[in-house]
């Protein structure tokens, strides 16, 4: 096993393609949420006067980096692609135009009975079941998320049913089979989603300030997959989430 590809990890700091040869500093605001909740982002920007302070391109896509004054503090919103590589690419983006602390937000699905759709995960850690972040740290089994940053969200969204303990993080959506399921369940995974460990990992290697919040939509853990809160999502719940974000991130700094 030792020929794979994956399991190359090169310490080397600087990379060929570096995210400031794309996007040099300007000037935003230090405090970012990222989100995967297009509604919300719609939601907010129509409540506010929101500042576009630059446009984030990654050929398929365009990606504007908002300012808004959220409660009378300048934060930045952005809305980012769903998958490890995807999220990773604008996270570095935003990390190279200037912002230092950040809250993740989105959705995930349930893995246990107990995680009823509604509940608010609030990770320690993530397995790294995906390929991202194998390029920015040695290979391990957890991504361990920020500790400072995860007690602000978890007191921001005190409000919410929170359960912490261990996400799945894995590229492949098609591929969360029944064996998979159970063994992450055995190791303290309560829920799966698509970017947390490669974002933690990230903001370890680049020293920036990453908290992670997601909420159970849909539910793998019985005989069949409940997508209802997942095709149908209660938007005002989705808001609430937000701003339990972006009240957690402007907590810290």
């Amino acid at each position: 096993m030792d020929d794979v590809p994956l399991l190359e990890y090169d310490p080397v700091p600087s990379a060929v393609v570096e995210p400031n040869t794309w996007f040099a500093p300007v000037d935003v605001p230090k405090h970012a949420v990222i989100t995967w909740m297009p509604d919300v982002v719609d939601a907010v920007l129509g409540e506010h006067e929101p500042i576009e302070r630059a446009r984030l391109q990654a050929e398929s896509a365009v990606h504007p980096v908002w300012e808004i004054a959220f409660e009378g503090r300048p934060l930045v919103v952005v809305l980012v692609g769903v998958g490890a590589p995807a999220a990773t690419l604008l996270f570095e983006m935003l990390i190279a135009l200037g912002s230092t602390t950040f809250v993740a937000c989105g959705s995930a699905g349930g893995l246990l009975e107990e995680c009823v759709p509604g509940t608010v995960v609030v990770p320690d850690g993530s397995v790294r079941d995906e390929g991202v972040s194998y390029h920015y740290a040695p290979a391990a089994r957890v991504a361990v998320h920020d500790p400072g940053m995860q007690s602000a969200v978890r007191a921001a969204c005190a409000a919410f049913n929170v359960r912490s303990g261990l996400t799945w993080t894995t590229d492949a959506l098609f591929r969360e089979t029944s064996a998979r399921v159970a063994a992450r369940v055995a190791e303290g995974c309560v829920a799966v989603e698509m970017e947390a460990a490669a974002l933690a990992t990230v903001a370890r290697f680049r020293s920036v300030r990453l908290g992670y919040a997601v909420y159970v939509a849909d539910t793998l853990h019985g005989d069949d997959w409940d997508p209802t809160h997942l095709v149908a999502p209660d938007a005002a719940f989705r808001r609430s989430l937000f701003d339990a974000a972006a009240r957690a991130c402007l907590a810290v700094g």
